[in-house]
């Protein structure tokens, strides 16, 4: 059986919704968080618990089905309701199965379908006493993989419910985020997938500006992407190349080698995009040790640089995955 388990809290800042309790009071509210929940397999029957260790409240889940790799806000406003549970109004667990779980739009349990992700929201049957209240959110299947993300960003969360590093990459694929820094010292871009690099320059934005995740670096690709520090400029190199190895080995001593930083496919595979390398002409002309690159597999970021004459278009570096 697979499973993943989170503890997080409702909170005061939490988006308010109308309680369930048909008895509150007119515009009574709780609060209510919510989870896209994705599934590696298909054909899985899901088992959702929802409890809390205390008798303030009672947990309250309902489930919508959403198109796979669907993240943003209000996507349970354009998702599919699908169940919800709450025991009668007593308990201290809500499960999906179970003898209180109503199901519509569907077969009476909840199974995982193709093409299919869901969103999990998380609430309070009836008005809060108080914030925060504690609850523990647990999903499992009986094959396969299961995880848990931030609906907004789609990144995987911890236990904690909290939004993991990139660097972790995502529970299903293990796949990992490039994530890309402008480095104003230096005048160049940095990619890196290592949380801890993410870390140091997240925490230094007088010198990095965050350009976000670039690309996907696949776990399952066949070629590892090397990087090359060039001591003469502060700026780095990445290529999977053998051609290039050899030749920075043969003609560069001022690269410096830092070994393999992620994945990437060396051919177009399906599901692949290009990452395009562009060379800097501006920082060789002021020193011809500068040799200088700019990487990237967004097309609108790719069109911008070709359009400048200070930069030589030196086509795909090597194939990832689109962020």
């Amino acid at each position: 059986m697979a499973s993943i388990q989170l503890t997080n809290q409702l909170t005061a800042s939490d988006q308010n919704l109308i309680t369930p309790n048909p008895f509150d009071s007119a515009g009574a509210t709780t609060p209510a968080k919510e989870y896209i929940l994705e599934v590696e397999l298909v054909n899985e029957p899901i088992t959702i618990d929802l409890f809390n260790s205390s008798t303030s409240y009672d947990p309250y889940v309902e489930v919508f089905q959403i198109p796979k790799g669907s993240k943003g806000a209000n996507l349970a406003s354009t998702g599919v309701f699908r169940a919800l549970a709450n025991d009668g109004g007593t308990g201290l667990n809500s499960k999906i199965p179970s003898s209180d779980a109503a199901f519509v739009n569907g077969p009476s349990s909840l199974t995982s379908l193709p093409g299919v992700d869901y969103l999990i929201r998380v609430l309070s049957y009836s008005t809060l006493p108080s914030t925060p209240q504690t609850f523990t959110l647990q999903v499992a299947t009986l094959n396969g993989k299961v995880a848990l993300k931030d609906p907004i960003t789609g990144t995987p969360l911890d236990t904690q419910g909290n939004l993991m590093g990139g660097g972790f990459g995502d529970p299903l694929t293990g796949n990992l985020p490039v994530r890309r820094f402008f480095d104003k010292t230096a005048g160049s871009h940095f990619y890196t997938t290592d949380p801890s690099e993410k870390a140091d320059r997240l925490n230094n934005p007088a010198r990095y500006l965050d350009d976000g995740d670039d690309f996907i670096a696949p776990a399952n690709g066949n070629a590892k992407v090397q990087r090359y520090f060039n001591t003469a400029s502060g700026t780095y190199f990445y290529t999977n190349k053998p051609t290039d190895i050899q030749f920075i080995r043969d003609n560069l001593p001022q690269f410096r080698a830092e070994g393999e930083v992620f994945n990437s496919y060396n051919t177009a595979v399906s599901g692949a995009v290009p990452v395009y390398r562009f060379t800097n002409l501006a920082r060789e002309r002021e020193n011809p040790l500068n040799i200088t690159h700019f990487f990237t597999a967004n097309p609108s970021d790719r069109a911008a640089v070709q359009a400048r004459p200070d930069f030589r278009d030196e086509g795909v570096a090597f194939y990832a995955l689109r962020a």
